[in-house]
């Protein structure tokens, strides 16, 4: 018997030993608020889940990380559960879990924009061996999104890239990384979410595309993640009408049956993306969206993002109330046992799968952002950076250097100040750029005296506001650099119309004759045609930031190409 049959036929004997109750309370994969685990321990002990969706809310550091996953799966061995939890996390880059101490590097968009794919393989190897180092076994990656759509506001840097034949390489290279360093990934989110304009936390967006369309394009790096071995995939909510009119692609037979089983050959487990995204939830009822979900072919339901409702809602009882009817929906016939007992049979298979990782990785403490890993990052960020345009030949930085942030002084307390997911830098990026062209160079006063000679002056938000309202202009010989910042965080984006608007002014002073150095995706160039010059990091990670820094030193230098 091989392994695959032989961990379907255990998975088989443990179902059959299971209550109605077991069975469904199995099917879901929770997440809790805060770092009180009594709530996580009453999930595992009395309503029997298969795991946990684990945010930088429930453990900041490795060491939290480690005590919480240690206390939630002996919760779930008293309970007489053989089975290794599920302890998923959006390690994926532009999101990510306990980032003071982990290595995220510069995230997808920056990791297509290098081009290399050993390189993304060896950073998706990385956040494996830190992941299960922490005791986290699912990483909730890669995005397998194309970037089709620039004004996608929730995807952005966590996509590859535009181009479908590279970010099927990208995805497919993540897929290994992960999968040789024993970690369970999941790709999403299917059947692509790149061509939307609208957050699925907030809305429920549609794209118009037929499916010969799609699997001559979005579908291309599924599939090849799918081919690479790729254990899990995480639905989208967001209608596809040429495909199904009646349902979104989460609750879809079409899509997740059809198309994802038959048509594609996957064979993994379906996990559905939070049930608690405004997407789904103004307009389906808790229950009745994850009886239609899992009657639809998806196995687990994931309710995340719980941080839409802890000081709102009593998101517990909405948790209870969603398993209670699935239950009621089995036992009165609406939902066939055969159903959940099939998607158990998967479900199990994988969590067999995790104990066999768990067997092979020996990862501990010290393997969690080593300077082997640091200096990985560091060079996929350099890879990154990219000159996307220079129409003056600017890039020389001859003259006086004035450095500006577009973002604002209280752009990123948004950001650090949300609850569970999203990029949860501590600093600002256009900050810490500010500190590496610190400690690249000799300070001078309120500027920086480079040794190329030049004068980089690094201007205050207060500074910055003077020039904007033209209460002081710059000199012919100023070179102003401008950064610029952004993060697909649902609900707690940066403010790009308010940035837009400063670059507008900015263009309007210099006469175009300006540097913009963004630690973002490039897209925003199209709004400014007059712009000279342009430099991407694709990432508004530090790691990226502190590689912009360097650019620029070396642009002082005569070195930037």
């Amino acid at each position: 018997m091989g392994v695959l049959e032989s961990a379907r036929a255990d998975a088989r004997g443990l179902i059959a030993k299971l209550t109605l109750e077991q069975k469904v309370g199995q099917l879901f994969m929770l997440a809790f608020g805060g770092k009180d685990l009594t709530y996580a321990k009453e999930l595992v002990q009395e309503r029997f889940i298969s795991g946990f969706y684990i945010s930088q809310d429930n453990a900041d550091t490795v060491s939290e990380a480690q005590k919480l996953t240690q206390s939630l799966q002996d919760a779930a061995g008293s309970a007489k559960h053989d089975l290794p939890l599920i302890f998923g996390v959006d390690q994926e880059g532009a999101w990510g879990v306990a980032v003071s101490e982990t290595t995220t590097g510069p995230g997808n968009l920056a990791l297509g924009a290098a081009d290399d794919t050993s390189l993304t393989r060896e950073i998706y190897g990385i956040y494996a061996r830190e992941m299960m180092a922490c005791g986290y076994n699912v990483i909730l990656s890669p995005c397998s999104d194309i970037n089709s759509n620039p004004d996608n506001p929730i995807i952005g840097t966590r996509s590859f890239g535009e181009d479908r034949d590279r970010v099927a390489r990208h995805v497919k290279a993540a897929v290994e990384g992960a999968l040789n360093n024993n970690i369970v990934c999941c790709g999403k989110h299917f059947p692509g979410h790149g061509d939307t304009s609208e957050d699925s936390h907030r809305l429920l967006p549609t794209v118009d595309r037929s499916l010969p369309y799609l699997l001559d394009q979005d579908l291309v790096p599924f599939q090849a993640a799918i081919d690479a071995g790729l254990p899990m995939i995480m639905t989208s909510h967001i209608n596809f009408p040429q495909i199904d009119p009646d349902f979104p692609a989460t609750l879809s037979s079409k899509i997740m049956r059809d198309l994802l089983r038959k048509k594609m050959g996957f064979q993994g487990v379906v996990v559905t993306d939070s049930m608690n995204m405004w997407g789904m939830r103004k307009n389906y009822d808790p229950a009745e969206s994850a009886i239609l979900a899992l009657k639809a072919g998806c196995d687990i339901v994931m309710l995340s993002e719980e941080h839409y409702e802890h000081d709102a809602t009593n998101y517990a009882a909405k948790q209870k109330a969603t398993i209670d009817g699935v239950i009621k929906a089995v036992e009165t016939g609406d939902l066939a046992l055969n159903v959940i007992e099939d998607a158990l049979e998967r479900i199990f298979c994988l969590r067999i799968q995790l104990a066999i990782n768990a067997e092979r990785s020996e990862q501990g403490v010290q393997d969690i952002a080593t300077e082997k890993h640091r200096n990985i990052a560091d060079l996929a960020s350099e890879k990154a950076i990219r000159v996307v345009r220079d129409r003056d030949n600017l890039l020389s930085l001859k003259g006086k250097i004035k450095v500006v942030g577009l973002s604002g002084a209280d752009a990123h307390e948004m950001v650090v100040n949300t609850r569970g997911i999203g990029p949860n830098d501590p600093r600002a990026a256009f900050d810490v750029l500010c500190d590496e062209l610190l400690k690249s160079s000799e300070c001078s006063g309120s500027g920086v005296a480079t040794d190329a000679g030049q004068d980089i002056q690094i201007l205050s938000e207060l500074e910055l506001q003077h020039y904007l309202a033209g209460e002081s202009c710059f000199s012919a010989e100023d070179i102003v650099v401008a950064v610029t910042e952004d993060y697909p965080l649902p609900g707690m984006d940066y403010d790009v119309d308010f940035q837009k608007e400063r670059l507008d002014r900015l263009v309007q002073i210099t006469k175009g004759k300006m540097v913009v150095c963004a630690l973002r995706s490039d897209y925003e160039l199209r709004s400014h045609p007059d712009l000279s010059t342009y430099v991407a990091a694709y990432s508004s990670r530090a790691c990226a930031a502190q590689a912009m820094a360097r650019f620029i030193i070396k642009a002082i230098r005569g070195e930037a190409s």
